[in-house]
């Protein structure tokens, strides 16, 4: 516990600043009180976090609410996510193809000579037609969830809007938006979990706020910036220190082109 730093300022906690038993240590320099997770974490202190948002990140005032944008735009995730989605829909797309063949010749005739669909000598009975429509659906869904990434790795963005007594987490490209409702009266903690799912044997970070309900996002953000977003919201929605939440809102008002 030699090296641990206090979360708000940076400063190094002496062993008589923990409290192991209450989970809590208090900084003798700043004076604030910090929960020992975020103290043992290895996060970066406070200030440093708040100081320079990362580029694609920005807080605004919008009448009585806040928002906090971050966007999830990357080169290198769109090109992967690109990459692996036209694999994958490549190879389903001959089979989906061939349903659709034999699925057209039973129910309505020969095939035109313009289908797309490779040629076969024995023609496909309807029963295994259906069963292979109904066979490749997981696989279909799959791809457009591959495609979805990409487009989210291209131009998604996670904005969170904070009211007075409703907030919302809306995640998506354009119109197509995914919202999710919670109580900001509620929230008793904002911080980086583990997803349930895993790439490569490994769990992907993401933003959990617990309230009425646990809203979990942002695995697709970029390191850099899920931290940003996550000090952002912890702050806003949890912290009773009014200074960096003054703080967040006169940066915002800084950056603001119409003020």
């Amino acid at each position: 516990m030699s090296d641990s730093l206090c979360p708000s300022c940076g400063e190094e906690l002496p062993a008589e600043a923990i409290n192991i038993s209450e989970g809590v240590a208090l900084c003798p320099g700043c004076g604030r009180l910090s929960r020992l997770s975020d103290v043992v974490s290895g996060r970066r202190p406070l200030a440093e976090i708040l100081r320079q948002p990362p580029a694609g990140c920005s807080v605004a005032e919008w009448g009585h609410e806040v928002v906090v944008h971050a966007t999830l735009r990357s080169v290198s995730h769109f090109l992967g996510a690109l990459a692996v989605a036209l694999f994958w829909n490549g190879i389903v797309s001959v089979f989906v193809l061939i349903a659709l063949s034999g699925l057209y010749a039973n129910l309505v005739g020969p095939l035109p000579e313009w289908f797309p669909a490779p040629e076969m000598d024995d023609s496909m009975s309807p029963g295994m037609a259906l069963f292979l429509c109904v066979f490749l659906t997981p696989f279909v869904l799959v791809g457009l969830s591959l495609v979805g990434a990409a487009l989210l790795a291209a131009a998604g963005k996670i904005e969170v809007l904070i009211g007075d007594s409703q907030a919302v987490v809306k995640t998506g490209v354009g119109f197509l938006v995914w919202r999710r409702r919670f109580d900001p009266t509620q929230v008793h903690r904002v911080t980086i979990g583990k997803s349930s799912w895993k790439s490569d044997d490994q769990a992907k970070e993401l933003i959990a706020i617990e309230a009425d309900r646990t809203i979990k996002f942002g695995t697709l953000l970029p390191d850099e910036r899920r931290e940003w977003l996550q000090t952002v919201l912890h702050v806003l929605l949890t912290s009773t220190d009014p200074k960096w939440r003054r703080e967040i809102l006169s940066t915002a008002r800084r950056n603001d082109p119409y003020l």
